[in-house]
């Protein structure tokens, strides 16, 4: 996990709620590329989205504690997407809605609560009296009456959306859980000769679900949980695509196991922060 802000004590790691006092007399720009993504080999996923990211990318599940999130694998190892070019060009079918609102973050303030956050050391957020008179796509964050600038405000109702959205699909989690229909998902990545083992990832039990009937049905299907095991199986097709993006990727294989439910102190298993 990333350390708090020095600049601030109402911060989640190095995001910065947006305010007219802190954010006045700076600017931000939204990116050329997605460069900024490389990092990203996991992202968490809302409920409304899950029909199209079934389509372009695979997705599972990840332990975090005591309870499981749903998210779409970009990666296969911590601080690696496989699906942006070095160019910057996404190369997936879908890309999540957590995107959207970039350089702005939603952090999570409590179970069902977010905060609209920006992270003012990104490339994306300068000083106003820093950047150039004749520099393009520089954008304020408050007009002068202290109200957020109407691309700010369509870019938060979006992730406001969002926000709305991974809760759903926290609660339709919840239900699969309770329900014993996730469970540990068998990946090998790399080549035959230095075969690499994903661990903490999970799926659909397809067995299991094929066993339930009648009212348990009906109760997955009323808060979307049976919805989103089916995409979530569906999207599972993805994953030897992924696997052969990471074997051209990978000359050499750092490790014999990849583990998901370590937590890296570089941040990026920190889904609290996005």
């Amino acid at each position: 996990m990333r350390p708090p802000h020095s600049g601030s004590g109402n911060t989640v790691g190095q995001l910065i709620p947006i305010s007219p006092q802190s954010h006045r007399e700076l600017r931000w720009r939204r990116p050329s590329n997605f460069r900024f993504a490389t990092g990203d080999h996991l992202m968490p996923l809302g409920l409304r989205e899950v029909g199209k990211a079934a389509m372009g990318m695979p997705m599972g599940f990840i332990k975090l504690e005591e309870k499981f999130l749903l998210v779409a694998i970009l990666g296969l190892r911590n601080g690696e997407s496989l699906v942006v070019q070095e160019s910057g060009k996404w190369l997936a079918a879908h890309l999540p809605d957590a995107y959207q609102g970039f350089p702005f973050k939603m952090a999570r303030i409590d179970a069902g609560r977010y905060q609209v956050c920006t992270d003012e050391d990104s490339e994306f957020v300068g000083k106003a009296a820093d950047i150039s008179p004749d520099a393009k796509g520089w954008r304020v964050f408050f007009d002068e009456e202290d109200q957020l600038a109407p691309a700010v405000g369509e870019l938060v109702n979006k992730m406001q959306q969002h926000a709305s959205d991974l809760v759903l699909a926290e609660r339709a989690m919840e239900k699969l859980a309770g329900m014993e229909l996730i469970r540990e998902w068998e990946i090998t990545a790399g080549d035959e000769e230095k075969p690499v083992q994903v661990k903490g990832l999970h799926n659909i039990d397809q067995e299991r679900l094929a066993g339930l009937e009648g009212e348990a049905m009906v109760a997955l299907r009323d808060c979307g949980a049976l919805y989103l095991a089916y995409a979530q199986i569906l999207s599972g097709h993805h994953m030897p695509s992924l696997l052969r993006l990471a074997q051209l990727r990978w000359k050499e294989p750092e490790t014999e196991e990849l583990d998901f439910d370590q937590v890296s102190d570089s941040g990026s298993i920190s889904f609290d922060n996005l």
